[in-house]
């Protein structure tokens, strides 16, 4: 059987796989505690890292830890895949982004408006068709779309540049380009005073590659890329693209920070209904422990414990009290043993089969000048299941709410329903996705950046043209504006 107590001052509750009972010691819960301090129950208090920057001091190298325990990729994978929403908008916002994948464009005017004119271009395009020749991981329109997935989760990406070998021979400078892990990269500066010089995220000139969850025992060093020393690389470098954020080296979702803790509190509302929805017909029950029973059992426990030091001298056995080691000394956590052991058989008492026939019992206590009685108290809980349902239903609508508004994306376009709106007009959802897909202009050239960087090194008369690699998407058109033929009915699929 599984079970857990936790005490604050002196209240508390016990649980386990039946029951969950709130307990208090004495008559005046919110009084002076009457349990000492003992480090097993020590809780220690929040502290707030945010805008702090950690360094890690790795063979010479300093190092710049991505969050205050160096953990912030994990902390945001893990809430963005434990949400039930927030990976479908994050594919959703991928797919609106990369559209038909990576082509090859100039940008032009047109009637005074800068456009983007699609061309084909037979040397850039057999350059991508060759990345798995080249030995790359994935295809270049598998790496764009991994791009564009990283960026949406942490807001930068790393990307290893492979150089290509032999390319004073007549071979591209840069034979492709392979996405790696955030949680295995980190920034590094050769800089040796960190603390009173100011440091620019110029001055991070390495890439650490390492698994940091183990303090990076084994990790490689790698040049960040900086394309003006492209002819100095060997076999590899790794750039950092990132959208800038203020106080940051890294990247920084402030989707993710600004709505932390409704994505931590959508993750678990499923959690607390289906618990509570388990736990719903067991005994409810608020148990009052006497102080002064409490009391007597820490004065046995001291005495035990002094009997135990003389035993111990004559190389005795140690006394148990009611099964617990409570050895030589006394210790509060021996107490709290103890009421969790006397909570156990409470709990037993009250739930499980063949309740016929089974007892409790304690010991009351006369204390005071009138002699008042001090027993164990047990009351029921009035656990109001409609209004604790209800209630976490509501926190769950508006934390989907706060979501879907976070990412800029309406619920017409992200297919994701509003209490009070029945149906969307077909000219909503086409507004809607319009003006969304004119916000997309800042993500496409970040995401797009290694590729065009990669032109301007294997191109540079292509680059100077004017040819850029950028992400191509349809504008659909009114079905009104559509000549009955073109129109999506009548298309083939």
């Amino acid at each position: 059987m599984s079970e857990r107590m936790q005490m604050v001052g002196n209240v508390g509750c016990y649980l386990d796989d039946n029951n969950v009972i709130s307990f208090q010691i004495g008559a005046d819960p919110l009084g002076s505690s009457v349990m000492d301090e003992d480090e097993g129950f020590s809780s220690s208090p929040s502290i707030n890292h945010f805008g702090e920057i950690q360094w890690l001091h790795i063979r010479g190298y300093n190092v710049a830890a991505r969050g205050w325990n160096n953990r912030q990729c994990e902390e945001i994978e893990r809430d963005i895949k434990d949400n039930r929403l927030l990976p479908r908008l994050i594919n959703k916002q991928s797919n609106m982004l990369y559209g038909s994948g990576p082509a090859v464009y100039r940008p032009a005017l047109k009637n005074g408006k800068k456009i983007r004119e699609w061309v084909e271009q037979p040397a850039i395009q057999e350059w991508l068709e060759n990345w798995l020749d080249n030995g790359m991981e994935m295809s270049y329109r598998d790496f764009a779309l991994a791009v564009i997935k990283a960026y949406y989760y942490y807001r930068d990406y790393f990307v290893k540049w492979r150089i290509a070998y032999g390319k004073a021979i007549g071979k591209y400078p840069i034979a492709g380009l392979e996405l790696m892990e955030h949680k295995l990269c980190r920034l590094a500066t050769d800089k040796k005073d960190i603390i009173t010089e100011n440091i620019y995220y110029k001055d991070f000139r390495y890439i650490l590659v390492g698994n940091w969850q183990y303090g990076a025992a084994k990790f490689q060093v790698y040049p960040k890329f900086d394309i003006r020393d492209v002819n100095n690389y060997r076999y590899a470098a790794i750039s950092h693209h990132r959208e800038k954020s203020i106080g940051d080296f890294y990247g920084c979702n402030e989707t993710h920070q600004g709505t932390k803790g409704y994505i931590k509190g959508s993750n678990q509302t499923a959690d607390y209904i289906n618990s509570f929805l388990k736990n719903s017909l067991a005994a409810k029950v608020h148990v009052i422990i006497p102080s002064a029973w409490v009391e007597s059992k820490r004065k046995q426990i001291k005495a035990i414990c002094d009997e135990n030091k003389l035993r111990q001298k004559d190389n005795k056995d140690l006394l148990l009290y009611n099964g617990i080691d409570i050895g030589t000394t006394f210790k509060e956590s021996s107490l709290i043993q103890y009421i969790s052991h006397e909570l156990r058989k409470l709990s037993k008492y009250l739930s499980g089969s063949g309740n016929q026939g089974k007892a409790f019992s304690s010991i009351s206590f006369r204390t005071g000048n009138n002699s008042e009685e001090e027993r164990w108290k047990i009351e029921t809980v009035d656990l109001k299941y409609k209004e604790y349902i209800s209630s976490l239903i509501e926190y769950d609508k508006r934390a989907d709410e706060v979501l879907v508004s976070s990412v800029g994306m309406d619920s017409s376009i992200s297919s994701i329903s509003k209490d009070g709106v029945i149906s969307k007009s077909g000219s909503d959802v086409y507004y809607n996705y319009l003006i969304y897909l004119l916000t997309l202009t800042p993500d496409d050239e970040k995401c797009a950046e290694p590729f065009n960087m990669a032109i301007k090194i294997n191109f540079p008369e292509l680059y100077r043209e004017g040819y850029r690699i950028g992400f191509y998407r349809d504008i659909p058109s009114r079905q009104e504006e559509v000549s009955e033929k073109d129109r999506l009915k009548n298309q083939q699929s």
